[in-house]
C-alpha cells in the first residue's frame, strides 16, 4: 500500500473558483437586503436600520461560518470561533464592520505565511539564495504585508504569462472539467508539463509526464512526491559520485606526473677514453637494467625503435609503478607539480642488496613511505633521526654506476 502523499492539499484553482462564487453570492444577497431596506424601511442608509443591518451581518457571517466549500479559512477553527464573536459585537453596536474586515485580512495574511512555512518547496523554487534569505526574513517580520510576500514569491518562481487572467481562465477550465477525468488530466498535462511559449516539453519532465498519463488515478500531488523523492535521492548520492570522480582525477594526475619522471627513451653517449661500449647499451629499458642487477622479472622486448617509443609509456606506467601505491605523495598532493629537488626516483637500499628493485617516484615519496616498507618487507623499524640517503638510493646514480661497472667504456650523462 502506497504511503499517503506529503503534498495532499486542495487544488488551489478549485479554491479560487469556490472563493469567487461564494463572494459573488454573498455580495448579491447583501445587495438584495440593502435594496429592500431602502425601499421598505425608509432609511437613507442600511446601517441606520438595526434589523436590516443585522440581516446583512448574518449574511456575511454565514459566508465564513456556514461555508460548505474548502477555502483558506475552513480549517482555522480558532479564528472562526473568534469571528463569530466579532459579528455578534457588530450586531450589538460594539464594533464596526470595517474592523472585522481588517481582522479577516490579518488572518488571511497569517494563513499565507503558514503555507509558505509548511511547504518550503515554495521558497526553494527560486534559483537565488539571496531571494531565499529575504523571503525567510519576511515570514518572521509582521510589518511586511501579504502583498510584499506575494511580490517576492513571484520574483522567485516567475510570474505566469498573462497573470492574473490566465490563472483565472485555467481555474474556470478545471472547474468545468471536474467530472471528466480524462479531460481534466489532459488539461493538467498541458498546463504543468509544457513550456507555454515554445510548446516543448519542460526539461526533465518526460518520465513524470509518462507516469502521470499511464497511471490511472494518479494525482498531481503524487507526481510532486516523486519529484521530491528523486531530488532527495540525487542529493544523498551526490557526495559519493563526486568522490568517485575525484579519485579518477587523482589517478589521471598521478599517471601524468609519473610519465614526466620516466627515463629518457633514448640517450646518446660519447666516450673519449677507454674501450668503446656497444651502441645498444645506450638504449636500455628499466627491465634490462633490472636483469643486469640480478632480478628475476621478465624483460620487455620491443620489435623496433618505433614500437618502443609507442608502447614504452604504457609499459612503465603499468609495470614500474610507485611502490607507495595509494599512499603516493602525488595522489595526496593533488595537482602539485614536483620540482627537480623532489622528482628523482629512488630505490630501497636493502632491496638492492637482495637483488630486488623497489621503486619510489621521488625522494619525498620514499621519505614518506620507506618506514612502512622497511617494517613490512624487512621487519625493521626506522628511527626518526635516520638519514634518508642511508635508506634509499637514487635510481639514476645506481643505474649509471652499475652499467659503467658492468660495461667498461660506457659513460652516462643526463640529457637536457
Amino acid at each position: 500500500m502506497a504511503a499517503p502523499s506529503t503534498h495532499v492539499m486542495p487544488e488551489h484553482w478549485t479554491e479560487l473558483n469556490a472563493a469567487k462564487t461564494q463572494r459573488r453570492l454573498c455580495s448579491q444577497r447583501t445587495e438584495d437586503i440593502k435594496s429592500a431596506c431602502l425601499n421598505n424601511c425608509g432609511k437613507s442608509h442600511m446601517t441606520e436600520c438595526q434589523s436590516c443591518y443585522a440581516k446583512a451581518l448574518d449574511e456575511i457571517r454565514g459566508r465564513y461560518m456556514e461555508s460548505q466549500e474548502r477555502e483558506w479559512f475552513t480549517q482555522r477553527k480558532a479564528f472562526l470561533h473568534e469571528l463569530d464573536g466579532l459579528f455578534q459585537d457588530a450586531k450589538d453596536g460594539k464594533r464596526s464592520l470595517l474592523s472585522i474586515e481588517s481582522r479577516i485580512e490579518s488572518e488571511k495574511e497569517a494563513w499565507y505565511r503558514w503555507v509558505l512555512r509548511k511547504y518550503p518547496a515554495f521558497m526553494t523554487a527560486s534559483g537565488s539564495a539571496s531571494n531565499h534569505d529575504e523571503l525567510r526574513s519576511m515570514l518572521d517580520d509582521p510589518d511586511r504585508s501579504r502583498e510584499q510576500l506575494v511580490k517576492m514569491m513571484l520574483e522567485g518562481v516567475g510570474q505566469p504569462p498573462g497573470w492574473p487572467s490566465s490563472v483565472e481562465t485555467f481555474a474556470e477550465k478545471a472547474s468545468a472539467a471536474a467530472d471528466r477525468v480524462d479531460e481534466l488530466k489532459a488539461l493538467y498535462a498541458d498546463e504543468f508539463f509544457f513550456n507555454k511559449d515554445s510548446g516543448a516539453l519542460i526539461d526533465g519532465a518526460h518520465k513524470y509526464l509518462d507516469g502521470y498519463r499511464a497511471t490511472e488515478g494518479m494525482t498531481l500531488e503524487q507526481v510532486i512526491d516523486r519529484i521530491e523523492s528523486d531530488m532527495k535521492e540525487n542529493k544523498n548520492t551526490q557526495p559519493r559520485r563526486e568522490g568517485h570522480q575525484q579519485r579518477l582525477d587523482e589517478l589521471r594526475r598521478a599517471k601524468t606526473a609519473f610519465e614526466r619522471d620516466k627515463m629518457q627513451a633514448k640517450s646518446r653517449m660519447a666516450t673519449k677514453q677507454g674501450p668503446a661500449a656497444t651502441e645498444i647499451l645506450y638504449n636500455l629499458p628499466p627491465c634490462q637494467v633490472t636483469a643486469q642487477m640480478g632480478g628475476t622479472a621478465k624483460m620487455a622486448v620491443y620489435c623496433g625503435e618505433e614500437c618502443f617509443l609507442k608502447g614504452h609509456k604504457d609499459h612503465v606506467a603499468a609495470v614500474h609503478s610507485c611502490e607507495a601505491g595509494d599512499k603516493c605523495v602525488q595522489l595526496r598532493d593533488g595537482d602539485e607539480v614536483m620540482g627537480d629537488a623532489t622528482s628523482k626516483t629512488a630505490l630501497c637500499r636493502e632491496c638492492l642488496e637482495l637483488k630486488h628493485m623497489t621503486l619510489y617516484c621521488s625522494d619525498r615519496c620514499a621519505g614518506a613511505n620507506i618506514p612502512d616498507h622497511r617494517q613490512n618487507r624487512h621487519g625493521k623499524s626506522t628511527a626518526a633521526g635516520n638519514a634518508l640517503e642511508l635508506l634509499v638510493a637514487s635510481t639514476e646514480d645506481t643505474v649509471r654506476a652499475l652499467l659503467e661497472q658492468m660495461n667498461p667504456g660506457l659513460k652516462m650523462a643526463r640529457v637536457e
